[in-house]
């Protein structure tokens, strides 16, 4: 009798793992349908002026934006940033580096310089629920954005000392690297995601700026 009530219950713990496997392969699917998610890459560039001649310096940066559950009271959205700061090299005046930190614009953060760019009211994304997203992942196109609201500036006067770092002025650069010597412009363009998980190993999409070590 033992020997027959274990097969009947190895028979029932069979039929219950093929269940068992689809709830586990549905739930990524579940999860990600009530809290969805959408990836944004953009360039940022940079114009500049010395002694009358053109620079410009360009990064790509990528943020995702994550809804999540508001259990305890947490945020609505998970934000997660992927990139460097943007290099604009002025030649033997040194180089101006855009981190990846708000400026004197407090809507200039990675996070949040895309909707700045494109105008969404307050410089905040409208609805952080679904509509939010959609409007997200809609966007396209470049903007010109005000000098004013450009990401932290800052400048080294030793590359090689990281306490040497100094805050740069977006409208007024010449007192960093002297007469002659001006921002003139600062566009972000929208610029494909590619697609999860190859978008991460540089297979689709524009690859995310990844060469500041080399400076």
């Amino acid at each position: 009798g033992v020997q027959i009530g274990g097969c009947k219950q190895a028979e029932e713990c069979h039929m219950k793992w093929p269940g068992i496997v689809a709830l586990v392969a549905l739930a990524p699917i579940v999860y990600s349908w009530a809290y969805p998610s959408v990836t944004v890459r953009y360039r940022l560039t940079l114009d500049a002026e010395v002694d009358g001649g053109p620079k410009t310096g360009s990064g790509v940066i990528e943020v995702t934006y994550s809804k999540q559950t508001r259990f305890a009271g947490q945020p609505p959205l998970i934000i997660g940033v992927r990139g460097e700061a943007v290099v604009l090299d002025l030649g033997s005046r040194g180089a101006i580096f855009a981190l990846l930190k708000a400026g004197n614009d407090s809507r200039s953060g990675p996070e949040t310089i895309v909707f700045r760019a494109f105008n969404f009211p307050n410089g905040v994304i409208p609805d952080p629920g679904d509509d939010g997203l959609i409007k997200l992942q809609q966007l396209s196109g470049k903007r010109e954005i005000a000098l004013s609201s450009l990401p932290m500036l800052v400048r080294f006067r030793d590359i090689n000392d990281q306490m040497s770092v100094e805050k740069v002025d977006p409208l007024d650069v010449g007192t960093r690297f002297g007469p002659g010597v001006r921002l003139t412009r600062a566009i972000l363009e929208i610029v494909p995601a590619g697609i999860w998980p190859l978008n991460q190993y540089c297979i689709t999409g524009e690859p995310v700026t990844r060469n500041i070590e080399s400076r």
